[in-house]
């Protein structure tokens, strides 16, 4: 009996505790469920976070290619409205039989576009009235006396061309220029009489001094439109320069003698003389001239505005290099009257010359601006002022600087009159 309730105290023992481990069993099979569960929650969760941060990323490449997309045709539709633009006024010029004033560049000085109408030439004719300075010009004579030679008003002209290639920015230029400043004269005298008894003698002495400058310039140079386009364009040219300046210049020192009153001077074979006269006079004359060529550089230009009216400007310079030479002459002479007393007072009749050469470099530049109206599409019409000047014209170191002075200028107001027609 007793083993038996041992055995089935055993078995009840062993029931429980296969029981409680079955209650565990099951305890961490749904621990391990729920964590399986929670796991797969989880990597959803990540999978969608992924998802999510793709998205994003996507997104945001999206929109920096919209971005670039907008401003490429941003750009695009610049650059076509510009073209459509330039189109138009191509297209207007021509409708109006290309109107020198419509060809101008209205965002000027921006680069315009490259020329692509037909050729065109120009020609023009220049004139007016020129004030001449620089160092000072004179003469003296006598112990104190001097006389201011500077040029009165003088005047120049010129004539000039320019032609632009068809299809090109190219132009090729020339002009030529003569002018002359007004002549100066200088005149003096004195006299004074001197009586001894019944003899008496009255002297004079006159002097007179004259000037006179003139100067020409040809250039020839090839200019190429940096701003604008047609007769309004902004052309820088560079070529060759041929000038000559030249100056004329004379003195003279002319004294009378007379005597009256003398004891008979008795020369056989002529009547007998009481009264006698001499003269005596010293006249100098020089001319003085440079001749030479050089490089050129220079620029020129209009600016539009107001309809027809314009604004021109021009400017140059040159190095040149030639020949500064200078030539005078000095003749003296004395007379008397009655002539056949010259036999006990000789008379005498010299001429002295003298010529020198040098060789020189002179700078030469000139500016001139001005306003010009367009009478009609061909034709235009301008005033300006105009100064040039040349430096160093003559060497003063030289022996040839006889009423020459070194630096020169001339200035002053200038009418143009412009024609200008397409040629073939």
């Amino acid at each position: 009996m007793k083993k038996t309730l041992a055995v089935v105290l055993g078995a009840t023992a062993a029931l429980a505790a296969a029981s409680a481990s079955a209650g565990e069993i099951e305890d961490v099979n749904a621990r391990l469920e729920l964590l399986e569960r929670q796991n797969a929650a989880i990597r959803k969760e990540n999978a969608a976070l992924r998802e999510s941060q793709r998205l994003l990323e996507e997104n945001t490449r999206l929109k920096s290619q919209n971005t670039r997309v907008a401003v490429e045709a941003a750009r695009s539709s610049t650059r076509s409205h510009q073209e459509n633009s330039a189109f138009l006024a191509v297209s207007a010029v021509s409708r109006q039989n290309r109107n020198p004033l419509q060809s101008y560049a209205a965002d000027f000085p921006v680069k315009a576009l490259p020329p692509t109408g037909p050729a065109l030439f120009r020609a023009w004719i220049e004139g007016g009235a020129i004030f001449s300075g620089g160092d000072p010009i004179s003469s003296t004579y006598g112990l104190t006396g001097q006389f201011d030679l500077t040029p009165k008003v003088g005047w120049e002209s010129a004539v000039g061309f320019d032609y632009r290639f068809a299809g090109s920015p190219w132009h090729v230029s020339g002009q030529f220029r003569y002018g002359e400043g007004g002549k100066t004269t200088g005149l003096d005298s004195t006299s004074q009489t001197i009586a001894a008894g019944a003899a008496s003698a009255t002297g004079t002495e006159t002097w007179a001094a004259a000037y006179k400058e003139a100067h020409w310039l040809a250039d020839l140079a090839v200019g190429r439109e940096i701003a604008g386009s047609g007769p309004s364009a902004l052309q820088l040219k560079g070529g060759v320069r041929v000038a000559e300046f030249v100056t004329r210049s004379s003195n003279s020192d002319v004294q009378f003698l007379t005597v009256s009153g003398l004891a008979p001077i008795v020369v056989p074979g002529f009547p007998a003389v009481t009264t006698a006269s001499t003269s005596s006079s010293t006249i100098n004359e020089a001319r003085a001239s440079f001749l030479g060529a050089g490089p050129l550089i220079g620029i020129e230009g209009s600016i539009p505005f107001a309809g027809k009216w314009s604004f021109d400007y021009a400017g140059d310079a040159a190095i040149l290099f030639g020949r500064q030479q200078s030539t005078n002459s000095s003749r003296t002479t004395s007379t008397i009257t009655p002539s056949y007393l010259a036999g006990l007072f000789p008379t005498f009749d010299t001429l002295n010359t003298g010529n020198a050469r040098l060789f020189a470099g002179v700078l030469s530049a000139d500016i001139q601006v001005g306003l010009s109206y367009w009478l009609t599409q061909n034709l235009k019409l301008g005033a300006g002022y105009r100064l040039d000047a040349l430096i160093n014209v003559f060497n003063e170191t030289g022996t040839s600087n006889a009423g020459f002075m070194p630096d020169r200028y001339t200035h002053g107001p200038r009418v143009t009159l412009t024609g200008q027609f397409e040629a073939m």
